[in-house]
């Protein structure tokens, strides 16, 4: 009996220190999407999309490219004022060029507050469209706060594209916080602005050949997802959201990180 009572203690010692375990890990769901400035592939708003694909995977933070801030035509198109207000997360937004009746640029989302926001413009050459990284400091708990941040790199030069990539591999190098950074980048794995983030950083679909656009081939991925690699972090999932193709010209893309 006393034997029997000594391995049930063992047993409960056991679990105790598993679920003390699990206890340490943080599950964070990251989207990012680029959503064309609002507009499906028939000219159309693909608000209501972004919105739906937003509600059914439930992700913790957002990362949008291609948002307008316009009034045109007596219409308002506050993309992130409005997708937040339908999925009930903080935003914050970003202009990275002025257009006809307001600005365009890229936002996040979180269903956490955001502490503090920087907006730090990226390297170009004159003449260049304006490009921006945009970072939110959030606090998940009393055990994890981390940056949240997002950029969309030039897409008319490679130039551009190489500075403004090793632009912000240093910036956020020197974080102190954990940093999730999601990027339409414009280019594949096997281009150079991409190797800028193969020494500290951990790209979440590494190794997939999907497209990230509609109309790609394989090995086409055009966004990512990256994750400091001096973080003690993993990728617990990784999916390329295919429902909504007629949405935009890229897919989003969903990863789920562990913070251990």
């Amino acid at each position: 009996m006393k034997k029997l009572v000594q391995f049930a203690l063992l047993l409960t010692c056991l679990a105790g220190m598993s679920a003390s375990s699990a206890d340490k890990v943080i599950t964070i769901r990251v989207l990012s999407f680029n959503i064309r400035h609002g507009e499906d592939n028939f000219g159309e708003s693909n608000l209501r999309s972004v919105i739906q694909v937003i509600k059914t995977y439930k992700p913790h933070v957002v990362a949008l490219q291609g948002v307008d801030s316009l009034a045109l035509g007596g219409k308002l198109h506050y993309h992130m004022r409005q997708i937040a207000l339908q999925t009930n997360m903080y935003y914050v937004y970003g202009a990275t060029d002025q257009a006809e009746g307001g600005s365009q640029g890229i936002g996040l989302m979180s269903v956490w507050p955001f502490e503090k926001t920087q907006k730090i413009g990226l390297p170009s050459r004159p003449g260049s469209n304006p490009r921006l990284l945009l970072c939110g400091l959030i606090r998940e708990s009393e055990k994890l706060t981390f940056r949240f941040c997002n950029a969309q790199l030039d897409y008319a030069s490679q130039l551009d594209r190489g500075l403004q990539s090793a632009y912000v591999n240093q910036l956020l190098g020197e974080s102190i916080q954990p940093v999730v950074l999601a990027m339409d980048m414009g280019v594949k794995p096997t281009e150079q602005p991409y190797f800028s983030f193969r020494k500290n950083w951990f790209d979440a679909a590494r190794g997939s050949q999907l497209s990230t656009r509609v109309d790609g081939i394989p090995g086409e991925r055009m966004d990512y997802i990256f994750i400091q690699e001096k973080t003690r972090v993993r990728v617990g999932n990784y999916k390329l959201i295919r429902e909504f193709p007629e949405a935009s010209s890229h897919y989003p893309i969903l990863a789920t990180i562990e913070f251990l």
